[in-house]
């Protein structure tokens, strides 16, 4: 599975799971009536057709157990953030009191309180509305059929491989009233159901946000099916995509913050905007306090799951993090003139290039003194910034940690270390995306 993958139910591979779809008949049926609509004259199809007649018996069972399932797993998920996350912020909250960094601690009212609105929201009722099946006869398909045709806008030829493809767009809001003022806030998703390529574009979700304040998703949701293709394939091949489709655009959680990074990056940022707000005896602060607060959090990261925790977080923001992108690539859907919704190069190939005199060198220099001298290096650092009388320059502080635990030269330590977790971390990623070395 894709690491960028956006939602639970794609992270956990449904649209890949055999067994989701033998399962059906055990799920309960999802709520609401499902219209059958003929493509191209926009009424009801009538048609004695043995493939939408199952896909409409079905499609109610797949979107119950998809709801099903999407509960479950974020629910799980929920529970080990807050119990972790509790215990993660305490950790980080003890250790930054002994860097003089005091009256950092979670704040257990509003911990994950966009999230845990989402999924009260979510056990009340779907955010998804299937209301219309849109019927597409095969053999009727071409571009002089579909030529002014309001419901043919989410189809289109594709030379290339001598095929139709088709197309859902969706719009979420979200409208937050209280006595002050009105909030209006929207996400728009696009996924070629074909490819499972697609586009993911959201406003920030503001944080007074209360369940009710969710408008339903209603998706038309199209089909193409053939006279002359067996029936059971048809059924087999237009089920296993509605699975596969929907695990990527059924995500009420990516208004908070994408899957991959959502909670991970709390600690570390909080922890920031709690410094900004306090006094410390030294220079070049906007350099400084990414580069403590960073290392911090990683010492508490190391200990609470391993290395290999901080060198995912820092690849899954640099390189499987397009801000774009929905499924398997971006895609901005521009299929018709008037649309153009920006395009995104997608996750990229890993390079890196450190330097101390940036905060992500800084800190991995600091993460590297770390994992060869344990404590004995933050406790040298600890004494020397709580005990200062006045504003010192901080990398030269840290410099001098550097060189007295090390027992060799700071500089020469630091472009040593700057090599090694250019290289781990690269070497790391690559691995954990199954890439080549030939990429390094």
């Amino acid at each position: 599975m894709a690491a960028w993958a956006q939602s639970a139910l794609s992270e956990a591979g449904i649209g890949n799971d055999d067994q989701f779809l033998v399962e059906l008949e055990a799920y309960v049926k999802y709520g609401g009536n499902i219209d059958v609509i003929d493509g191209m004259t926009g009424k009801k199809y009538t048609r004695d057709n043995a493939v939408v007649k199952a896909i409409h018996s079905n499609l109610p069972k797949i979107m119950g157990g998809l709801h099903k399932k999407l509960l479950e797993l974020e629910a799980q998920h929920m529970n080990f953030q807050m119990t972790e996350g509790v215990s993660h912020a305490q950790k980080l909250g003890g250790l930054a009191k002994l860097f003089a960094i005091k009256g950092y601690r979670l704040d257990a009212e509003n911990w994950l309180k966009k999230e845990r609105t989402i999924l009260t929201r979510l056990k009340a009722k779907p955010f998804f509305k299937i209301k219309e099946i849109v019927v597409w006869e095969q053999e009727e398909l071409s571009a002089m059929a579909l030529r002014g045709n309001e419901r043919g806008k989410n189809l289109r030829y594709n030379v290339d491989t001598n095929s139709w493809e088709r197309r859902v767009l969706t719009e979420w809001e979200v409208n937050i009233r209280n006595n002050k003022r009105f909030i209006q806030v929207q996400k728009w998703q696009g996924l070629n159901l074909d490819t499972n390529q697609g586009f993911h574009i959201s406003e920030t979700l503001h944080g007074s946000v209360y369940p009710g304040a969710f408008r339903e998703v209603n998706v038309q949701y199209p089909i193409i099916v053939s006279r002359e293709e067996d029936p059971e394939v048809q059924i087999e091949r237009l089920q296993r995509q509605i699975v596969k489709n929907l695990s990527y655009l059924y995500d009420p959680f990516s208004w908070a913050a994408r899957r991959n990074t959502r909670f991970r990056t709390k600690y570390a940022s909080g922890l920031m905007n709690h410094m900004r707000r306090m006094g410390y005896r030294v220079h070049d602060r906007e350099w400084f306090d990414p580069v403590i607060c960073h290392f911090l959090n990683d010492m508490v990261t190391v200990e609470m799951y391993g290395l290999e925790e901080v060198y995912n977080l820092f690849g899954t923001q640099r390189w499987g993090n397009s801000r774009f992108l929905l499924g398997e690539a971006m895609d901005p859907l521009n299929w018709h003139e008037g649309e153009d919704r920006p395009a995104s190069s997608g996750p990229r190939n890993p390079k890196v290039n450190f330097r101390f005199d940036r905060p992500d060198g800084a800190r991995f220099v600091m993460l590297d003194m770390y994992l060869r001298y344990g404590y004995a290096f933050a406790e040298n650092l600890r004494g020397k910034f709580t005990n200062l009388k006045s504003k010192e320059d901080p990398k030269e502080i840290i410099k001098q940690a550097i060189s007295e635990v090390s027992g060799i030269p700071a500089d020469t330590y630091i472009q040593a270390a700057l090599k090694a977790q250019e290289k781990s971390v690269i070497q790391y990623w690559q691995e954990s995306q199954g890439m080549g070395s030939e990429n390094i």
